[in-house]
């Protein structure tokens, strides 16, 4: 990673953000000292995220709400409302 940032020009720190943020989103594996490599595609991209990597992203996301000031409600409330703008999904949320 810091000849990547040395060859780019650019600050070793923004470097492990975009390999952290690749490897959350499941773009690259991270293999320690022996590298960062591309991840597999998926065998069906259409059949999308599975429920142990919504549950995941939905944690971290509530962490980063929480530790941000907001409230476990306003959570709910603003998960709520975003997933009632989802495309027919506006009758399955409660």
């Amino acid at each position: 990673m810091r000849s990547l940032a040395e060859d780019l020009g650019i600050n070793l720190h923004t470097v492990n953000k975009a390999y952290a943020t690749l490897r959350d989103e499941g773009y690259v594996i991270m293999l320690g000292r022996r590298g960062a490599y591309v991840a597999d595609a998926p065998s069906d991209p259409a059949a999308g995220m599975g429920a142990a990597e919504l549950g995941a992203a939905l944690e971290k996301l509530a962490v980063e709400f929480k530790a941000s000031g907001g409230t476990r409600e306003a959570f709910l409330a603003a998960s709520e409302r975003v997933a009632a703008g989802l495309p027919g999904e506006a009758d399955h949320v409660s």
